[in-house]
């Protein structure tokens, strides 16, 4: 477990920047400052739930150990595309492919601890409140979950889902023409792209029910900047087009024929 400090906001934390996204530093130890300011606000929650409260943490921590593990697998993979080697670069492909999808299992962790902590928040202010104060605190609670798990989604996992893909696609190199990274990216006979790659089995366990529960906390989530899903699908539109056309074909085909 990573020092409380990133969750109490100590005066010793000193901001830093990868580039990228912002992090926290103390002694040699890093949090994204998204999910440490999400758990700050989960640790502050006035509810009684220090069980649920301590899992959802937990998934935080996951979420920023698995950012800088990507980060650095990103750096390493960086250049490693050979023009003339391509048994090593599908190797690459496959292996970087076969960690982005274990982030369907970060998901699954993340969304789940969100809703045991509203579960047992909304329980404990059942318990302690009545009326129209009742009714108030329970949405308070609600809303303030939803935002830490908006934050914790699209600047804890959602950057890690980023990291992976420049990972798989680093840009164009000075000795890779245009033709070249055509190859890369759409494929050939010969050769699959990555836009292939990423359409395989892999990434299936992206279900249906992951992606509702991604848009509720994109919907119900408050603040300015809460579009989790749509950046998800402007940006990403080769990791969740697949589940997205499936569910364009069922309502066509419940549609009444003319």
């Amino acid at each position: 477990m990573v020092s409380k400090a990133f969750f109490t906001g100590s005066k010793y934390l000193v901001e830093d920047n990868d580039g990228r996204h912002d992090y926290l530093r103390l002694n040699g130890e890093r949090f994204l400052h998204a999910l440490a300011t999400a758990g700050q606000r989960v640790v502050a929650l006035p509810v009684d739930a220090d069980d649920e409260k301590s899992a959802y943490l937990k998934t935080l921590v996951d979420l920023d150990e698995g950012y800088f593990a990507a980060r650095e697998f990103e750096a390493d993979a960086s250049g490693k595309y050979l023009k003339h080697d391509e048994r090593a670069e599908r190797r690459l492909r496959i292996r970087t492919a076969e960690r982005l999808s274990d982030l369907v299992d970060d998901l699954h962790a993340v969304l789940s601890a969100h809703d045991a902590l509203v579960d047992a928040a909304v329980e404990h202010v059942e318990e302690t409140e009545s009326g129209d104060d009742h009714r108030r605190k329970r949405e308070e609670v609600r809303s303030k979950l939803l935002g830490c798990t908006d934050r914790a989604v699209s600047g804890g996992w959602y950057a890690t889902v980023e990291s992976y893909y420049y990972s798989l696609s680093p840009g164009e190199l000075v000795a890779e023409d245009r033709e070249r990274r055509h190859q890369r990216i759409e494929g050939t006979e010969e050769s699959r792209g990555i836009r292939e790659l990423l359409g395989k089995p892999h990434f299936q366990r992206l279900a249906e029910r992951d992606l509702r529960r991604i848009r509720h906390v994109n919907r119900e989530s408050p603040g300015n900047d809460a579009r989790v899903w749509k950046r998800l699908l402007d940006d990403y539109d080769w990791y969740l087009g697949r589940e997205r056309d499936r569910s364009v074909a069922a309502g066509r085909a419940s549609e009444p024929k003319g």
